[in-house]
């Protein structure tokens, strides 16, 4: 509405200066210009005397504006004055600037007397803080504040009040100046306290009532209150028991943790359970437990303890019998010589168990097959169902975990059931030992048994060998015998006959047939003689070319062509030669029968690294099978017929080549042929065996 005013009084002010400047411009007009037509005359007067009402009607109108404001300003002064609450405003001093009548009222004193007083002189001294606070807070946030303090009359009576608290400014007053509220609340507050004094002998009824020990004191530890039932069992009045210290009547041992208990209580964690030993007055020693809570003020500090307890001598008497019998039977499972468990049959929950099943992961509160077996369902070897289903105790083994278990599954009664587990691991070990002793020696018997055989089967080629050496031996007496004659005669006829050039020839050849023979006959009664079976330095040429010799005619007859592949500066070696000629004689007799009347047979040989020469017999025949090949140094297996072979050949030939210190391997392709690599050590193994020996 001030504003609306304003507006008025502004436009009129400039339809004055308009007017104004009309007249002034009218009147300064030169005198020949000055005179006006009677009709100008009148419209002039006519807007003078328009203006003149119209500033008539404004002026009405400003004074009935200014009676509205003047009403408006005393209704509002007056509902400032006479409102139900007191108002001040308090300056960045903390001085009353403006405070209503309510105000002086409120407080019994003119409202003149408490204008430049400060507002904290009406403030009970022991809520000045409150008030201080509130307000510094006001000033740092802005932030409204509402709160209760006392406040004092002049007369010096106190009454309740509370406080809603503003920052105001509107640009000309001082920064930090405060407009504030204050209500009377003394009859709300004398009401709470009522309610509250109610309520505080309602809960000291109950609280004496209680059969339980409860019991108030400070954190000195001095008593403050106690109930009935505190002062029944301790046998003292209860005046005569406050103020008193219940610390010396808490068994010394105790004491570190009764202290510790109390001052570990917070405003986040204010209550806590203890359970301790305290001395009656005539000298008893018995148990309690308390349930102690911390009782904290606004700022979280510690004001007072308040402790609820009760008598458990005769529990803790129970619960050491029961430790007692607990232990006693733990004993006596943990001396069991197995894995015990007593378990639920719906769940498998174990519900005890000794140290060997918590060994193995067995431990109560888990199922057994998860925490020991690691399993997500129970066992598959289980009997627990069976025996709950019969009532009758089921025995059964499995292995797990690498370990033979011999199981009994027990029952208890419809609920539990008991499961006893021994290990049979090494019992089993045994039988499996004293099992495989046993197929080990049926093996040797079986093995012995061959090489009986075995021998028996070489003792009748040695026999059948000697006999033909000792028919070679004879055979070759008697024809160097004759030949020696030959020689001489052909000798003497070639220094003693007078001959030409052709017959000379022909004498001369006479004589080197004569000496090839003698040869033959040599190396014929070396292969045949006896050996000593002793080694010896060995040059396997030769003892190879002996042989091809001798089978020469054979080999000649079956169309076999021999091919030598020999190494340069081949080593003797050390071995017993004529053991390894009969694995050569072996070798090329099964090469040739392999070759089925037309074949070559190929003899190579060459040093294999620094300690060993390989002597390869290869041939083009029919090859052998990869069933056949398993089974190659089997004793009596042979593919040939019965009357031509008798299986030990090659047997017998790996046997000398491996005494020898040596191996023989085979490469075969049916169709293609076979190889067979004997690998002979240069140092022989053999050497040292018999000196062993």
């Amino acid at each position: 509405m001030d504003k609306e005013i304003c507006l008025d009084k502004e436009t009129i002010d400039k339809n004055l200066r308009e007017l104004r400047e009309r007249a002034t411009k009218f009147l300064t007009v030169a005198p020949e210009q000055a005179e006006i037509t009677v009709e100008e005359a009148k419209k002039l007067i006519h807007e003078l005397h328009t203006y003149q009402i119209e500033l008539e009607l404004q002026n009405e109108d400003l004074r009935n504006t200014q009676e509205e404001l003047e009403q408006s300003r005393r209704r509002y002064a007056d509902l400032y004055d006479f409102a139900p609450v007191a108002y001040f405003t308090i300056s960045d001093k903390g001085l009353i600037v403006e405070a209503n009548l309510t105000a002086g009222t409120m407080l019994g004193v003119a409202r003149g007397h408490l204008l430049s007083q400060r507002f904290s002189n009406i403030i009970v001294s022991e809520d000045q803080d409150v008030f201080y606070l509130h307000r510094k807070k006001l000033l740092e946030t802005g932030q409204e504040q509402s709160f209760e303090l006392r406040l004092q009359k002049r007369e010096g009576s106190l009454f309740y009040a509370q406080l809603e608290m503003i920052l105001y400014s509107d640009g000309s007053d001082p920064p930090g100046q405060l407009r504030m509220s204050v209500y009377n609340v003394t009859i709300r507050k004398e009401a709470e306290l009522a309610a509250l004094l109610q309520m505080k002998n309602r809960y000291r009824a109950i609280v004496m009532d209680q059969t339980e020990l409860i019991c108030r004191f400070d954190p000195e530890g001095r008593m403050t209150f106690v109930n009935d039932a505190y002062c029944r069992y301790f046998g003292v009045d209860f005046k005569d028991i406050l103020g008193t210290n219940y610390l010396p009547n808490i068994h010394a041992d105790d004491l570190p943790l009764v202290r510790n208990h109390f001052t570990t209580l917070t405003p986040d964690q204010p209550e806590r359970i203890i359970e301790h030993r305290v001395y009656l007055p005539d000298g008893k020693l018995r148990w309690q437990q308390w349930s102690g809570r911390g009782l904290f003020d606004q700022q979280g500090r510690l004001i007072e303890y308040q402790a609820v307890g009760r008598d458990i001598t005769q529990l803790k008497v129970a619960e050491e019998r029961l430790q007692k019998e607990s232990r006693l039977r733990q004993l006596f499972l943990d001396a069991l010589p197995c894995i015990a468990m007593l378990l639920t049959y719906n769940t498998r929950l174990i519900v005890a168990s000794n140290k060997a099943a918590a060994a193995v992961g067995a431990i109560p509160g888990h199922r057994c097959y998860t925490g020991w077996m690691q399993r997500e369902s129970p066992c598959p070897w289980c009997l627990a169902p069976k025996s709950g289903a019969e009532s009758q105790a089921q025995n059964g083994q499995f292995w797990a975990h690498g370990r033979y278990w011999d199981a009994f599954w027990i029952p208890v009664d419809e609920e539990f059931y008991l499961h006893y587990l021994f290990d049979i691991t090494e019992k089993q070990k045994d039988k499996e030992a004293l099992r495989k002793a046993y197929d080990e020696l049926e093996q040797r018997v079986m093995e012995r048994t061959l090489e009986l055989q075995q021998s028996h089967a070489q003792l009748l080629h040695s026999e059948k060998l000697s006999a033909v050496g000792n028919l070679s031996a004879s055979i070759a007496h008697e024809f160097n015998n004759p030949l020696q004659s030959v020689m001489t005669i052909i000798k003497g006829i070639s220094q003693y006959a007078t001959l030409d050039k052709n017959e000379q020839e022909l004498v001369a050849l006479a004589l080197q047939e004569c000496n090839r023979m003698k040869n033959l006959i040599a190396d014929l009664q070396d292969f045949f003689r006896p050996t000593s079976g002793k080694p010896g330095p060995v040059d396997l040429h030769s003892a190879i070319d002996a042989l091809l010799l001798l089978c020469k005619k054979d080999f000649h007859n079956r169309k076999i062509t021999i091919v030598r592949k020999y190494g340069a500066n081949l080593p003797h070696i050390t071995a017993v030669a004529d053991q390894l000629k009969q694995v050569f004689l072996n070798l090329l007799n099964n090469a040739a029968d392999a070759c089925a009347g037309r074949g070559i047979i190929t003899l190579s040989t060459e040093t294999a690294g620094e300690k060993y020469i390989v002597v390869r017999v290869q041939d083009n025949g029919e090859g052998i099978s990869s069933a056949n090949m398993k089974r190659l140094f089997e004793p009596f297996f042979t593919t040939k017929p019965e009357m031509k072979g008798t299986g030990l050949g090659l047997p017998v030939s790996y046997g000398i080549v491996k005494k020898h210190g040596g191996r023989i391997e085979v490469r075969s392709e049916p169709g293609k042929g076979s190889i067979f690599s004997v690998f002979l050590p240069i140092e022989s193994a053999i050497e040292s065996e018999i000196d062993e020996q």
